[in-house]
């Protein structure tokens, strides 16, 4: 299964296996991240403790504002 989870300084982290493994995604700035929506491994959107909300749909290889 898929998760997302994000954290202080631009933390996001995505697992597809269930946990097993964990990557790190770069996003455009490193500030503290709030939450994360996600509908599937791909896309995703992230909303900033400053409210600023961050989107990908290639797995986060790109975000746009």
């Amino acid at each position: 299964s898929v998760c997302w989870l994000v954290g202080r300084a631009g933390l996001v982290l995505l697992t597809t296996d269930s946990g097993q493994s964990w990557r790190r995604v770069a996003v455009p700035a490193a500030i503290d991240l709030a939450s994360v929506r996600a509908t599937d491994d791909r896309s995703a959107t992230i909303i900033a403790v400053d409210g600023r909300t961050f989107v990908t749909s290639d797995g986060g290889s790109s975000w746009r504002q």
